[in-house]
């Protein structure tokens, strides 16, 4: 997949940029954040279900939004890390 031009990095961003997001807001801002300091990147969009907040429909319309990406989509693209 190619990077979305100005998508936010879930692997990335900070609660501030997460929560500006329509999207995400304030309380799931946090909850990303703070599971992604606990348990490392986040490697696939399945992995937000398990973010306390995130059912399925959310972890789609994230998915599918222009506004997301995950950091280990470039990186497996293109074999590098950045």
């Amino acid at each position: 997949m190619a990077r979305k031009t100005g998508a936010v990095d879930l692997n990335t961003a900070t609660v501030e940029e997460l929560s500006k997001l329509r999207i995400i807001g304030p309380d799931r801002a946090r909850k990303l954040v703070e599971y992604r300091e606990k348990n490392g990147p986040y490697e696939d969009w399945s992995d937000l279900l398990n973010v306390e907040g995130f059912d399925e429909k959310t972890v789609n319309d994230i998915e599918d939004s222009e506004a997301f990406i995950l950091g280990t989509e470039e990186e497996e693209e293109t074999g590098e890390e950045w």
